[in-house]
């Protein structure tokens, strides 16, 4: 067989998949302020599985419309997990809230950051707006000035001594239940909306599912939550580490203990030999 007879088939990657509130964090960060990371891990149990201890059990977490580093959120899981904690230290029963939400699957989700879309329900039935930011968790779609409640703008105002102050909150709007829908720029129609790939085979692209016309995922959808573009980010001098020297290793590995590279530095040399040490 020749080289030019073999054909090299290529996974086209789904950018799109990738667009998420948190996507310009790191992973272990946004876990961590979900509090479900292992607080500690018993290994080496000679064959038995490892026995974790969790910060906040996974199964207890419930996805909010929230960011889990807002101050209201992380206030929740920190107290939740404080009595998830308290009950493991005094072997008491814990009820886990095994509340199962089936999320959209990220390759089918297709409202963004950006996108021009109807409400369905509630007193804003029908009226049109822009997606301010979107929550996949929990299939939550939030609209600019759109299905809203009135609330206080610091909660117990009056208890620190400030005046009382109202504000209207925009409220999470279900996708899975369809209470918003993409506009079909084609007519001004609300729609569903699929990826399919394009006449090129290299690029999956968002068409109406009615009429089939292109819907194109808009430029706010790709900001992070710094409201910045990782390819327009400006280092500011003084603040920011440049990135040469970011990318510079300074560390290199050495087969010897603290002790040693200390004593190599200062040039300290050791004739003692150090005892063998045993673990059981």
């Amino acid at each position: 067989m020749r080289l030019s007879d073999v054909r090299v088939v290529r996974a086209v990657r789904r950018v799109y998949a990738e667009l998420d509130y948190a996507r310009h964090m790191p992973k272990e960060y946004v876990e961590r302020m979900k509090r479900i990371v292992p607080k500690k891990i018993y290994a080496n149990r000679f064959g038995a599985p490892a026995v974790i201890r969790w910060t906040l059990h996974p199964d207890d977490y419930v996805s909010s419309s929230k960011r889990p580093w807002e101050q209201e959120e992380l206030q929740k899981s920190m107290k939740r997990a404080d009595m998830y904690h308290s009950a493991q230290l005094r072997g008491k029963f814990f009820e886990l809230r095994h509340k199962r939400l089936e999320r959209i699957p990220d390759e089918e989700w297709t409202i963004f950051r950006g996108d021009v879309v109807q409400v369905m329900v509630g007193e804003d039935k029908g009226k049109q707006g822009t997606v301010s930011h979107v929550i996949k968790e929990c299939n939550s779609v939030f609209v600019d000035g759109m299905h809203t409640i009135l609330e206080e703008e610091v909660k117990d105002a009056k208890q620190v001594g400030l005046k009382k102050m109202m504000r209207w909150k925009e409220q999470p709007l279900d996708a899975s239940k369809q209470e918003v829908m993409l506009v079909d720029p084609n007519d001004n129609e609300p729609c569903t909306a699929k990826w399919v790939l394009n006449d090129a085979g290299d690029e999956y692209i968002r068409i109406s599912e009615r009429s089939g016309y292109e819907i194109p995922v808009p430029s706010r959808a790709a900001v992070t939550y710094d409201y910045l573009k990782p390819e327009n980010y400006i280092e500011v001098e003084g603040k920011d580490t440049p990135a040469n020297l970011v990318l510079q290793q300074t560390y290199m590995p050495k087969l010897m203990s603290f002790e040693e590279q200390v004593m190599h530095e200062m040039g300290i040399k050791e004739d003692r030999k150090r005892k063998p040490t045993y673990w059981y």
